[in-house]
């Protein structure tokens, strides 16, 4: 599904329910507040629909029904500690951690703990943290490690979905090339999402503007813009 059918089937319901005119701006930022709201709800909900078993604070466990959707963003990364050895800095487009592993001393995962037990679980005189067992804490964008591993470490995450843009020029006809904050501003940026998470992120957008959907409205307006091509 493109960014131009979905602009053009959030536009045909504000239309239809609201009688009000969707201006791109508003429809860039509210189908991105609808992405992020709906990417929550996969990773973070818990409610055994769509959803990881934990969220971003708590580390990441990828459940089965959740493999299709998410897979597109799914990634690695081979992180290199700064000077004190054991601080990792986070990719930029990090949204949530699934796993972490030394990629030299050890190749199981890193156990996760919170920062008010990190001192405890250093200091447990019966079962402490060791190279071959380490421990690790998530600390604003940084991975802390413990002990010293001696290298690098390497990540699987979930990276931020790509900011959807419906774009155009100041004659508002849309532009499907890809955009570029210097070399194209005026470009557009395609959903990632397969068509299936994206009617539920359309629902979520209309519902931020304040419209409550009967059950076939979806599925009728996305016809309609079919039919009338793009």
């Amino acid at each position: 599904m493109s960014i131009n059918e979905v602009y053009k089937i959030v536009s045909y319901l504000v239309d239809k329910y609201q009688g009000t005119y969707l201006s791109p701006d508003d429809f860039n930022m509210v189908i991105n507040m609808a992405q992020r709201q709906y990417l929550n709800y996969m990773t973070e909900d818990g409610s055994g629909h769509k959803g990881l078993q934990s969220g971003r604070k708590q580390g990441t466990l990828i459940t089965t029904p959740v493999v299709e959707s998410l897979s597109i963003f799914m990634t690695e990364a081979t992180l290199t500690p700064d000077g004190t050895g054991y601080i990792y800095t986070q990719p930029s487009d990090l949204y949530t951690t699934v796993s972490v592993r030394g990629e030299f001393v050890t190749t199981k995962p890193l156990r996760r703990v919170t920062e008010d037990k990190w001192m405890s679980y250093i200091n447990d005189p019966i079962d402490p943290p060791t190279v071959t067992d380490p421990i690790y804490v998530e600390i604003g964008n940084t991975y802390k490690v413990y002990p010293l591993l001696g290298g690098n470490i390497r990540i699987a995450y979930i990276k931020l979905p790509a900011t959807m843009r419906w774009g155009n020029g100041n004659t508002l006809v849309y532009d499907s090339s890809t955009y570029n904050a210097i070399s194209n501003p005026n470009g557009s940026t395609q959903p990632e999402w397969n068509e299936k998470d994206m009617e539920d992120i359309i629902y979520r957008a209309i519902g931020i503007i304040g419209i409550n959907l009967k059950d076939n409205d979806l599925k009728m307006a996305s016809q309609l813009v079919k039919q009338q091509g793009e």
